[in-house]
C-alpha cells in the first residue's frame, strides 16, 4: 500500500492489528457449503475465525514484490487462456489457483515439493507426463489437466475438486467426499473460489 511523502511519514511505523484468514460459510439445501470472506447474508455463520497478526502501517507481508507478481502474470495470462481453452476449464479457475498456489512464481517450490505455477507434486507431475515442473508451460498443462480429472471425478463439484487439489483426493475420499477438516484447505477452498469470481487475475 502506497504511502504519500509527509511529515507524519517520518515518525517511526505505527503497529496495527488486523484479522487474516476469516472464512464464513453458508449451507445450500442439498449440503453444499457456499464460502466467503464476510458474511452476506444471515445464513452464513463463521467457520474460521482466522488470526489477528499485527503489521506496521504501509507494510504489507508479500514473498514476492508487486511488480514481479505483475511480470509472471504477464507471463503467464496467454498459457493459462491456451490450457484452459484446449482442455476445457474456466480460464479464470485456472487463473486462481494459480494466484493462490504461486502467486504468479514459475519458480516457486514448497516445502514440501510442489514445484512452478500450479504447485505440481512429483507424482501429479509424473503422471500427466511431465519432464520438468518448472517448465510453464509443462506445469500449466499438467495442472489443468489434473484439475479437469478431479471437477469430472467430482460431478463438477468445484469446491471438492479445489479441495482434492490441495489436500489429495485421498484426503477427500477418507472424509466422505466432503472437503477435509484441515486448516489449510479449508482457507484455499474459498481463497481460490473468491479469486476466480474476481476473474483470476486475468
Amino acid at each position: 500500500m502506497a504511502t504519500a511523502l509527509c511529515a507524519g511519514s517520518l515518525l517511526p511505523p505505527v503497529a496495527t492489528a488486523a484479522t487474516v484468514g476469516r472464512v464464513f460459510v453458508s449451507y445450500a439445501v442439498d449440503g453444499s457449503p457456499r464460502y466467503a470472506s464476510q458474511r452476506l447474508d444471515a445464513s452464513y455463520r463463521v467457520f474460521i475465525r482466522g488470526e489477528t497478526v499485527r503489521t506496521k502501517s504501509g507494510k504489507a507481508p508479500s514473498t514476492r514484490s508487486h511488480v514481479s507478481q505483475e511480470q509472471g502474470r504477464r507471463q503467464l495470462t496467454p498459457l493459462i487462456a491456451h490450457f484452459a481453452h484446449l482442455h476445457q476449464v474456466e480460464p479464470e479457475l485456472v487463473a486462481a489457483v494459480v494466484a493462490v498456489e504461486s502467486g504468479f512464481n514459475t519458480a516457486a517450490v514448497s516445502p514440501a515439493g510442489a514445484v512452478g505455477a500450479m504447485q505440481l507434486m512429483p507424482a501429479t507431475a509424473a503422471r500427466y507426463g511431465v519432464t520438468n515442473a518448472a517448465n510453464p508451460a509443462q506445469n500449466i498443462d499438467a495442472g489443468v489437466r489434473h484439475l479437469k480429472d478431479l471437477l469430472r471425478l467430482h460431478g463438477g463439484n468445484v469446491a471438492l475438486a479445489l479441495a482434492a487439489y490441495n489436500a489429495g483426493q485421498g484426503a477427500v475420499a477418507r472424509n466422505g467426499g466432503r472437503i477435509p477438516p484441515y486448516r489449510e484447505t479449508m482457507l484455499y477452498v474459498p481463497a481460490v473460489l473468491a479469486a476466480a469470481a474476481r476473474g483470476g487475475g486475468l
